[in-house]
């Protein structure tokens, strides 16, 4: 019996790459434009398997698809994928863990050099006829960046992909991840979140979004954090308070901030937050490679591919469910 897989939704104009990985095990492909939970549940009541962009993907939608047996994320992030539902149904949830590692850490990295050289200021005194250091608008004191601190919030693998390009240009890194015990790596060092933001000189977020981590870049945070700090986030916008960020960075209480996620997306174009001359802003972009977004299509299908074959993919988040797993699709394979 050959398994149906539906796209709920998805931004790229040709899936054949994804035909590619699914052709082999005889399955069908249907692509739809799935914006709903009502959309998903009235339109993939025949789906074996869901590849999902941003379609919610909630316990009503999971309660109501009982034929349905695995949802594959183009991405890393699952925050719109209802996971205790998932697992309370015996649905297989899979992302792309390692497909953009070296674009989002080459990105956070950029935003770091950008505001570790005042780029903006600079660029705005050309433009204003001013040459000289004597005569340049520079607010903030620029330092060596060897023997700065970086502060990783979270240490997936794109902190240590970037703890690594960091260490090579002389950056001291220490990371805060209450998941990671002990202290595994030799690119940097586990602190307190109290020591993280209280010493770093840059700090760069990489933690998924959970109700731990909503909103945790509070007020008081920002007031813990040096005045010279800067903010960096290529992980998701709502871990950041955006009001709270725009009195830190209006208040003096951090130098800047770089970030390429906002809450909501896209942003209300009339937020004041984005008119702050010490932010700068990117459109959810840092993923982004030509080769990135090959491997993310072709590893979102090999997902369902593998399990079909009854092979654990890389991706798998909840694989307290495999024995009933391949007890339910044995008789499909």
């Amino acid at each position: 019996m050959s398994w149906k897989v539906m796209i709920t939704d998805v931004s790229f104009p040709d899936v054949s790459l994804e035909l590619t990985e699914l052709q082999p095990i005889g399955a069908s492909l249907v692509r739809l434009n799935c914006k709903t939970a009502s959309d998903v549940i009235q339109q993939c009541q025949e789906a074996d398997a869901l590849l999902v962009q941003y379609a919610p993907i909630t316990s009503e939608v999971l309660n109501s698809l009982p034929q349905l047996k695995i949802v594959s994320r183009y991405g890393i992030g699952v925050d719109m994928i209802d996971l205790p539902a998932a697992t309370k149904n015996n649905v297989a949830v899979c992302n792309v863990p390692d497909y953009c590692v070296e674009e989002v850490a080459t990105h956070a990295l950029t935003m770091i050099l950008y505001w570790a050289r005042r780029l903006s200021t600079y660029q705005q005194d050309v433009r204003n006829h001013r040459w000289n250091l004597s005569e340049v608008d520079a607010p903030h004191r620029i330092h060596r960046l060897c023997g700065q601190t970086l502060g990783l919030v979270g240490a997936g693998r794109i902190a240590q992909k970037l703890a690594t390009m960091a260490n090579a240009l002389g950056l001291n890194v220490i990371y805060y991840d209450p998941y990671i015990h002990g202290n595994p790596f030799e690119t940097m060092r586990s602190v307190s979140f109290e020591e993280l933001t209280r010493t770093s000189d840059f700090i760069s977020i990489h933690c998924p979004l959970t109700d731990e981590t909503r909103g945790l870049f509070d007020e008081g945070v920002f007031h813990a954090m040096k005045s010279s700090a800067v903010l960096v986030n290529t992980a998701r916008g709502a871990v950041v308070n955006g009001s709270a960020l725009e009195k830190a960075l209006g208040n003096g209480w951090i130098a800047g901030a770089g970030l390429d996620n906002l809450e909501p997306e896209p942003p209300n174009w009339n937020d004041t937050l984005l008119t702050a001359p010490n932010l700068v802003v990117t459109p959810h972009v840092a993923f982004y490679s030509e080769e990135s977004l090959r491997d993310l299509q072709r590893l979102t299908a090999q997902a369902v591919a593998d399990l079909y074959r009854q092979k654990i993919p890389e991706g798998l988040l909840n694989s307290e469910i495999l024995p009933g797993f391949l007890q339910r699709t044995h008789s499909d394979v």
